[in-house]
């Protein structure tokens, strides 16, 4: 998880709301629909996320009991399938809603990333390293310990969360060809490595924590939940409208072009990759555009299949300006190919194709100042900062 400071961001056209009953009717119906279009689609891409955490829950906890091969590709599966939503969720972030605020730090227990692996298992030169091998200073391992100790020693010291659950599942990735071998026996008593039980104790809590802290951020988005009320309250729909922009803009620039693109391209330092232990990075990007996508057209998936589509940014914009609303539409698809050109696994091409790398930066940071003029289209001036 990354610090970020808070945008400048004005609202141009429209004096400040209030709590009148004047100021509360003449709130344009269309954007009061946005608004309360992207809250049920908040809820349903949590409410997805919780899902398939739960199915990784139910093989985590299946694999615990009867460690074999099988059952740890099948860990591996339903890890990788809880990504595919949660992903999408990202661009709900950078406006202290429930998954950033301070207080409970949400979004910090659950994909908080660098990971120095070390201070969670063994590595490849110490073999006694993380809070797994060390009796001594954590004879117990519970989520209470992890928790109180989360970041402890900085913020590469994570030690929960969807990237903690990666590396317990995969181990390090060493190679060029594939990802992380981690062998099953690692959780067989008396097999490979050393403290067995307490690796999979490790894994049960952690995974069990991930699924608590979505339901605990989800629930703030319920249609009874007191966030969700405030955010498509009449009053508040122009101040809801500047955040909806925020998260996408400071997702698609400070974050995936900055943070997770240039970052890497500059340093080919597997340590940068997102999810470099299971070789995930490129389904982050591509599934980080596309929640970003979402918002924009009013638009989600669900991994069942039903989609949701209501009121979207794109119709506030293309009631006002065709033209932009059509260039903010191309830069997306833009930005959609250019990451998909970029050849997989990352941690290879970063170094093979760094072009594709740059070439996906450039079409981010374009489809930033574009979320800019789609902004000033509907009355909103917003300044995205180039860093979070």
């Amino acid at each position: 998880m990354k610090k970020f400071i808070l945008p400048v961001i004005m609202l141009a056209l429209i004096s400040g709301c209030d709590s009148s009953d004047d100021d509360v009717n003449s709130v344009d119906p269309l954007r009061q629909q946005v608004v309360e279009n992207y809250a049920s689609l908040v809820l349903a891409n949590y409410t997805d996320a919780i899902t398939t955490a739960k199915i990784l829950q139910t093989q985590v906890n299946a694999f615990l009991a009867a460690p074999t091969g099988k059952g740890l590709e099948d860990c591996k599966t339903a890890w990788l399938n809880s990504r595919v939503p949660y992903l999408q969720t990202e661009t709900f972030r950078f406006y202290d809603g429930p998954i950033d605020a301070a207080a409970d730090n949400y979004e910090g227990l659950i994909n908080a990333w660098p990971l120095d692996e070390a201070y969670i298992d063994y590595v490849v030169d110490d073999a006694k390293a993380g809070v797994i091998n060390n009796l001594t200073a954590y004879p117990t391992i519970t989520e209470a310990v992890l928790l109180s100790d989360n970041e402890k020693n900085g913020e590469t010291d994570v030690k929960v969360g969807y990237h903690a659950i990666e590396f317990l599942l995969w181990g390090q990735d060493l190679y060029k060809d594939s990802p992380g071998k981690r062998p099953y026996t690692d959780y067989v008593t008396g097999g490979s490595a050393s403290n067995q039980v307490r690796r999979g104790q490790y894994l049960k809590i952690v995974t069990d924590l991930l699924v608590k802290d979505l339901q605990s951020v989800s629930a703030q988005w319920e249609t009874t939940g007191a966030y969700r009320k405030d955010f498509t309250a009449a009053a508040n729909v122009e101040q809801s409208l500047i955040n909806i922009f925020n998260g996408m803009g400071k997702l698609t620039k400070g974050e995936l072009s900055g943070e997770r693109m240039t970052v890497l391209l500059a340093s080919k330092d597997q340590e940068d990759e997102h999810s470099c232990f299971s070789d995930n990075t490129k389904n982050d990007f591509i599934y980080d555009e596309t929640g970003i996508y979402n918002v924009y057209l009013g638009k989600y998936t669900k991994t069942d299949g039903t989609v949701l589509d209501g009121p979207g940014l794109n119709d506030l914009v293309l009631a006002k300006n065709a033209s932009v609303n059509t260039t903010m539409i191309a830069k997306l698809d833009a930005s959609v190919a250019a990451i998909n050109a970029i050849p997989a696994p990352v941690d290879q091409s970063v170094t093979t194709s760094p072009d594709s790398f740059k070439a996906a930066i450039t079409a981010l940071r374009t489809q930033a100042d574009q979320l800019s003029v789609a902004a000033q289209a509907i009355g909103i001036s917003l300044t995205i900062p180039e860093s979070n």
